[in-house]
């Protein structure tokens, strides 16, 4: 019996010598591990800084490039516009310096336009008076631009130039057009046969004179009745101005021996 029990308690202490040794034995172990999983931990989270360091690193290098690339294109910008501005600075000094010719060209083309114009008009006076509320519309025009300070001077000239070519093609073309005019107190539609500057024949299309013609010359501006005669001649013209039959030698009544095409 006192063996017996001797040896149970020879058996529980050596249980709990192994038990108490393997529990000294776990707890630097466990230590280790606590302090290895904490220096993960560290470690992860320093990793973690690291990266936030250096994406904020690389935000702000991107951020930098950006503003140099803002800070170059700003830069061109400026001398762009300073290239600009010098350009405008001559454009405006040469379209002062034409202002200033444009001034003295009006001071002598003024008095130039108004001279033409009066030597139209007094042209115009003096011709065979075909066409005359025509031609005096133009005499009007001018003159109601001669007195406009809102039209310029290079408009005027334009005009009275352009008026002076119309002019100039009258004396060189076989015109037909017609009109009424006042014979003896009673209006009469007449045709025109208008010869260049040469003469000028009216044909009358209705009233008691239905049939006449009558012809004035530069020379002689007075209407002087036309002999039947000369009737085939004279439509004959009038087809050609109208445009009504192709271009042919006829004989007009012309004083003296003379022949128009």
């Amino acid at each position: 019996m006192s063996n017996t029990m001797k040896w149970i308690r020879t058996t529980l202490l050596a249980g709990a010598a192994a038990t108490a040794g393997a529990a000294y034995a776990q707890s630097p172990l466990d230590q280790a591990l606590q302090v290895a999983r904490q220096s993960t931990q560290q470690g992860a989270q320093a990793q973690e800084q690291i990266n936030d360091v250096s994406a904020s690193a690389d935000d702000l290098e991107r951020q930098y490039l950006a503003l140099q690339s803002q800070i170059q294109d700003q830069e061109v910008f400026v001398q762009q516009q300073e290239v600009f501005l010098q350009s405008q600075d001559v454009e405006i000094s040469e379209l002062q310096r034409q202002l200033e010719r444009v001034d003295t060209l009006e001071a002598t083309l003024t008095p130039m336009l108004l001279e033409m114009a009066v030597a139209l008009e007094d042209f115009i006076a003096s011709d065979l008076p075909f066409q005359t509320d025509l031609r005096q519309s133009r005499l009007d025009n001018i003159q109601t631009l001669l007195g406009d300070a809102t039209v310029s001077p290079a408009e005027t000239y334009r005009v009275i130039l352009n008026a002076y070519e119309i002019e100039a093609s009258y004396g060189r073309s076989l015109r037909v057009y017609e009109d009424t005019v006042d014979v003896e107190g009673e209006p009469a539609q007449v045709k025109f046969l208008q010869i260049g500057r040469v003469a000028l024949i009216r044909v009358f299309q209705s009233g008691a004179r239905q049939g006449d013609m009558q012809m004035m010359t530069k020379d002689n501006q007075e209407w002087r009745d036309l002999p039947g005669g000369f009737a085939g001649n004279v439509q004959r013209a009038v087809r050609i101005g109208e445009e009504v039959t192709t271009p042919e030698v006829f004989i007009a009544p012309l004083p003296g021996p003379q022949s128009a095409q």
